[in-house]
């Protein structure tokens, strides 16, 4: 499809975020590029970072992983997830990561098999006594065919280039009126307004998803959408977006700068946020298709 140019970013401010922020020298990711481009698919809405395979690999996972924050066991999209599987459900989780999904849906008698290709995660996932497999989905796909009642993939799909593939594959895993459960980050939430938010970039997000995307691939895949959810803004995003939206929207004017600033407003705005946040939207957005 068409496609059009949204940004051009240099290669050395990535490098520097990531540097400076995470410690994590990712120069290697890029080859001898100067910079990347952000483009836009005209028919999806669709963004994404070119060139292509400028990915991390596991070596570049191992080093996030040393943040506690980066694994968090129990997130919002595995507990909806749990809730819109029925009890009979043969599933496959494409992307096991910190094992959560895995271990819980496997506690609960389901029969669940992981991908992953961290290969730490699929040792412990080994010792634990877990089917996690080191195998992409594509490769899973080959032998396992018409499989799986339920296959998802939570915050994977925004790390990956060959998109078409991934999808494909995981929606060839699936019975015929299985579901296919996918969560991303929403690029139309607070988090747009990150000015540099670098793990929203290569070498970590290849693909920078929202709902329209999201909606899109019921024409380009043999599935049909049946519910979009949005996560309410988490406690523990909330003096992300209280910071981001004063700077972005209010800061922007001096004279509301100066008043806002005078009169103490921000810990009434926090308050305020506090009491709302189950009506904003947070971070990320969930997807549940069915295939047809």
């Amino acid at each position: 499809g068409k496609t059009r140019l949204i940004e051009s970013i240099p290669i050395e401010v990535i490098i520097a975020g990531y540097k400076n922020e995470l410690n994590i020298d990712v120069s290697k990711y890029f080859g001898t590029h100067i910079s990347i481009e952000i483009y836009e698919c005209i028919n999806t809405k669709y963004r994404f970072y070119y060139p292509f395979h400028i990915d991390g690999d596991s070596k570049f996972y191992e080093s996030l992983q040393k943040f506690e924050w980066y694994y968090n066991p129990c997130k919002w999209e595995q507990e909806t997830a749990s809730s819109i599987i029925k009890n009979s459900a043969k599933i496959l989780e494409v992307g096991s990561g910190g094992l959560g999904f895995v271990e819980k849906m496997n506690k609960l008698g389901y029969s669940i098999t992981g991908l992953e290709l961290n290969k730490e995660s699929v040792s412990k996932a080994q010792k634990l006594d877990l089917h996690v497999l080191e195998q992409s989905v594509e490769e899973h796909a080959k032998h396992f065919s018409e499989n799986y009642d339920v296959v998802c993939s939570f915050q994977v799909l925004e790390h990956i280039s060959e998109v078409h593939s991934f999808i494909k594959a995981s929606v060839d895993c699936l019975n015929t009126g299985g579901k296919l459960i996918i969560s991303v980050p929403n690029n139309n939430s607070f988090i747009k307004l990150t000015r540099n938010l670098y793990l929203n970039m290569p070498p970590h997000h290849m693909g920078l998803w929202n709902k329209s995307s999201l909606q899109c691939l019921e024409s380009l895949f043999d599935i049909k959408l049946e519910e979009l959810k949005f996560e309410p803004l988490a406690k523990y995003h909330l003096d992300w977006y209280v910071n981001l939206n004063i700077e972005a929207r209010i800061y922007k004017y001096r004279f509301l700068k100066v008043i806002f600033n005078q009169l103490k407003l921000k810990k009434i705005y926090f308050l305020l946020v506090k009491k709302m946040r189950k009506k904003i939207h947070g971070h990320t957005i969930l997807a549940v298709y069915k295939k047809v």
